[in-house]
């Protein structure tokens, strides 16, 4: 039986991914006032995942309570498992149990992959603190920096003889930035010193690009 119970577990979450349906909301209360278009939206949203997750629960031969809870047991499972890999926080893990105990999504796209959108919010942060940090290196303001980056110099062109001062000064600014996060909870250390590495490993990259060239990640 506990075979089969994981049996179930499993091909349910393959399921649900495979179809893009991992997120899920609580229902909004049948007491508000008339729908939004975007509670609509909401809604519908929900109503298509109960019915695919009905049609999942039915091919497996259990109850739709009865998948929901493999899955939100499947879902605690895996942020134990990110956990102890130390591939998330202890913040972030007791974040998407909530979740996962609420019924607001099992947690995980948050945690597996960050929507583009964020994604785009870091890449800018990141840009900001590595320009600030050359602008130091160079006595230079940050703004007088990104003048010359947009007439379409690299931070190495304008850095000239000082280049080596200035991936120095990116990498101790980077370095207490992310000390800090994980001071503060917000990284583990080995999310830490995977950001470190990738930054060290394209620090030549970043300073040798132009304006409008992409810097490809190795």
């Amino acid at each position: 039986m506990q075979i089969k119970t994981r049996i179930i577990t499993l091909a349910a979450v393959g399921a649900i991914v495979a179809a893009g349906l991992i997120a899920a909301a609580t229902v909004v209360s049948a007491q508000e006032p008339e729908a939004t278009p975007d509670q609509a939206k909401h809604e519908k949203r929900i109503e298509r995942r109960d019915n695919f997750l009905s049609r999942v629960a039915a091919k497996l031969d259990v109850t739709l309570d009865q998948l929901k809870t493999a899955l939100k047991s499947a879902a605690t499972d895996m942020v134990d498992d990110a956990l102890a890999a130390g591939e998330i926080t202890q913040q972030q893990a007791d974040a998407a149990k909530s979740r996962i105990e609420n019924g607001d999504g099992i947690g995980l796209r948050r945690l597996l992959g960050a929507r583009t959108a964020r994604r785009e919010a870091i890449v800018q942060r990141v840009r900001a603190a590595i320009v600030q940090s050359a602008a130091d290196a160079l006595n230079m303001t940050p703004e007088e920096l990104r003048a010359e980056l947009k007439s379409g110099k690299s931070i190495a062109e304008v850095a000239g003889d000082n280049i080596d001062a200035v991936k120095t000064q990116i990498t101790a600014d980077a370095t207490a930035k992310l000390d800090a996060a994980v001071a503060n909870g917000k990284l583990t250390q080995a999310q830490a010193d995977k950001a470190l590495q990738k930054l060290t490993d394209n620090l030549d990259k970043i300073v040798n690009k132009t304006r409008g060239q992409a810097v490809s990640a190795s």
